[in-house]
Order: structure tokens, then C-alpha cells, then sequence
């Protein structure tokens, strides 16, 4: 008994210990991470870049009153700091991206991308727990990137 409680220890704590490792590795290069456009093709983060020094990267889910909110928010008070404004959105099954897009980003200088694999936490390192909205400040010239707090206070 005292040798399978070892051994189920063991592998509860090397399960987490290699959880933290992947997502805490160095070397993530945001430019790389790929998601899809509305037509379903693959788009990498550096071809969507624009030359904008500033990216604020909004994730979202897509039926989420706040995270709309947060986004019309993040949107009128960028119109002052010009970075670039790129909402990925929770990758759902059966959801109408076309619509939601129409509805909320058409007529916005919004760039929008779907997390059709959900690995947008694991990208950015930002642990187990997901929350939504999450708000990613990414500097293009530094290639740095930090989670910011939703109040938008330290944009």
C-alpha cells in the first residue's frame, strides 16, 4: 500500500513539475504563435503585426457580456495611444465567428483571430487558471510581453 501511494505521488508531483516547465519555458516567440482568420486559414502573429511599436492583445470568449465591454473600453481609449488592437477570441465549436465579427468588429480597427486549438495560456505562459478577458501588452521592438490588469490603468 505505502509503495502505490509512492508511486501516486510521484506521478501527481512530475506531472506538475513538467506542467510548469511548459508553461514557463523561455524562448516563446510571440511573432510565431498561429491562429485562424474567420476563413479557417492559419495567420501568425508577425504577419498580422502592423508597424505599430504597441500591440494590445484582448482574449476573449466570445458569448462574454464583460469581455465586450472591456473591449469597447480598450477601444476608445486607444484611439489616444494608437497601438494595435488584436482580439483573439476562445476557440468554441459550433459558434458563428462570421456573425460575432460583423456584429462587434467590422467597422472597428480591430484585428480579429480565433484560438481554434485553445492554446493562447499555454503560449503566453500565463499558467492552469484561464480568465477571460485577459489583456496582453506586447512591445514589437522589444518582443516583450506582459499580462496587464483589465482596468487598462497600466497602458
Amino acid at each position: 500500500m505505502k509503495k502505490i501511494l509512492i508511486t501516486i505521488v510521484f506521478i501527481i508531483v512530475s506531472f506538475m513539475i513538467i506542467q510548469a516547465i511548459r508553461y514557463n519555458y523561455e524562448g516563446r516567440n510571440v511573432k510565431n504563435f498561429e491562429f485562424s482568420e474567420l476563413n479557417n486559414n492559419v495567420a501568425v502573429l508577425d504577419d498580422v503585426f502592423d508597424k505599430t511599436e504597441d500591440k494590445l492583445i484582448p482574449y476573449i470568449l466570445p458569448d462574454c457580456e464583460s469581455c465586450m465591454k472591456e473591449i469597447e473600453e480598450l477601444s476608445s481609449r486607444n484611439k489616444l495611444n494608437k497601438s494595435q488592437i488584436i482580439v483573439i477570441s476562445f476557440g468554441l465549436t459550433n459558434f458563428n465567428y462570421q456573425e460575432f465579427h460583423q456584429n462587434n468588429f467590422k467597422h472597428k480597427e480591430i484585428t480579429f483571430l480565433i484560438d481554434r486549438n485553445n492554446t493562447f495560456f499555454r503560449d503566453f505562459g500565463l499558467g492552469f487558471t484561464e480568465e477571460f478577458p485577459t489583456l496582453i501588452k506586447y512591445n514589437l521592438y522589444t518582443s516583450e510581453f506582459k499580462k496587464v490588469a483589465i482596468s487598462l490603468s497600466s497602458l
